[in-house]
């Protein structure tokens, strides 16, 4: 046995670690609707909007962190004061953290060396704030291998009761060791399902956003996209607050469709089928998080009503059981008139579903801006926009046409900056990929 795991067993049977209480059933809320509660009795294309709400509930105290800072000191940190701002967050975050906090820091250039090997924090925070005085940039950017030595830190000490999680800041491309984006990404994949989480910082104008945010898709966690570093200090401050506030990690949304109803695509979200089910990585949810989700279906001739979905959220507790609630059940009702469906149409689920679509359009202007064919990243920005306008939900009051509104907005300042030649394209595609993330997450 490892003397790091026989010192964590020892606080342990003392009483230090606090992993907090298990969210009660009312904490965590899931709902499924459609735009459609009434369907033509031939059948049609709907949208199922599902809803994940978490409310804050009293408990004696947050989870211990098992947690991993995987650091890029390559070169490039030394430009606009890059390394200084990660070095005054990394205080910051350090002076944040309990004495029962475990914590490792990694850092990597071509090189991969561990300065702070996964321990408690204890009352040595002076020591860990002077070896990361001691971090300058200098060499190449061994991503993979920075990844790989941060998953093995928080793996030493893996352990239900903790918050595991590593968090990768880098602000260039993967250049040394492994480069292959899918390579990478199966890591953290694996390490996904293992019950560690990653979170992704790309700071600059340098990085690749593309593995960066894949990165964080597979890996469970967060991705945020810092053009000023001067604003790390108060990322880590957020993704430090979120990791306090934990109530469920790696939680799986699980559907089981109706007879005869088709899924065409859970927009802006990875999903696999095993069997009848279909399950969605949701990632880790926080006290006050929320999240939306809309997929787009399809359901069969009929009559009568039709059960569209019934849903269902998973994770592992602490104790390795299955947790599997909350869980919903949508139903759709068949008619023949078509003007009594069109009177029970949920307008603001028809407005979420088509934001959703128009989100997904973007996405692929920027593969195509990736491509250097940013004429077409322009006209995909343009006829997006143009469906949304025509979106039946654009001339309603309240919520739904807000929505639509506010999302043309977007779309259109996503088209003046790329039609603006004085731009950085690099910073133009960043930027609109991450505001389209966010809202694609409702993070």
């Amino acid at each position: 046995m490892k003397p790091m795991t026989i010192a964590i067993l020892m606080m342990m049977a003392l009483g230090y670690l606090r992993a907090g209480s298990p969210p009660p059933r009312e904490a965590i809320r899931l709902d499924g609707r459609v735009n459609y509660p009434a369907v033509s009795s031939h059948g049609g294309r709907l949208y199922l909007h599902l809803s994940i709400a978490a409310r804050d509930f009293a408990r004696s105290a947050r989870k211990p962190l098992n947690l991993s800072i995987v650091l890029d000191r390559s070169g490039s940190m030394a430009e606009e004061g890059k390394m200084s701002h990660a070095r005054a967050a990394l205080h910051a975050l350090i002076n944040q953290l309990r004495n029962d906090d475990l914590l490792s820091l990694v850092v990597y250039d071509n090189e991969v060396d561990v300065l702070w090997p996964a321990s408690p924090v204890g009352r040595r925070k002076e020591e860990l704030r002077r070896l990361v005085n001691e971090v300058y940039p200098r060499g190449r950017t061994n991503l993979g291998g920075g990844l790989n030595e941060g998953y093995r830190q928080v793996g030493y000490n893996l352990q239900r009761e903790y918050v595991n999680r590593v968090i990768l800041l880098s602000d260039g491309l993967a250049n040394e060791g492994i480069t292959d984006p899918r390579r990478l990404t199966g890591i953290a994949q694996r390490q996904r399902a293992s019950g560690v989480s990653l979170t992704t910082i790309g700071v600059g104008l340098d990085y690749n956003e593309n593995l960066m945010v894949d990165l964080s898709e597979q890996g469970g966690g967060n991705y945020f996209f810092i053009e000023n570093p001067e604003n790390l200090a108060s990322i880590l401050r957020r993704e430090f607050d979120e990791l306090s506030s934990m109530m469920a990690q790696s939680v799986i949304l699980e559907l089981e469709l109706g007879g005869g109803v088709t899924l065409h695509d859970i927009i802006g979200f990875q999903y696999h089928r095993e069997g009848t089910k279909v399950k969605v990585p949701i990632g880790d949810l926080y006290a006050n998080d929320s999240r939306e989700l809309c997929a787009e279906i399809s359901v069969p001739p009929g009559k009568g009503s039709l059960t569209v979905a019934n849903g269902r959220l998973v994770w592992q507790g602490e104790s390795a059981v299955e947790k599997t609630f909350p869980s919903f059940r949508t139903a759709v009702r068949y008619e023949n008139d078509n003007a009594a469906v069109e009177r029970e149409r949920d307008w603001n689920i028809q407005a979420k579903g088509d934001v959703a679509v128009s989100t997904r359009a973007v996405k692929q202007a920027m593969e195509a801006l990736d491509a250097g064919k940013t004429e077409e990243a322009t006209r995909t920005l343009a006829s997006a926009r143009r469906d949304l306008a025509a979106s039946p939900a654009v001339s309603q009051s309240g919520a739904a046409g807000a929505a639509i509104m506010a999302q043309e907005a977007r779309l259109k300042s996503y088209t003046d900056s790329l039609t603006q030649e004085s731009k950085d394209t690099r910073r133009v595609k960043k930027s609109i990929q991450f505001d389209n993330y966010q809202v694609q997450k409702k993070r």
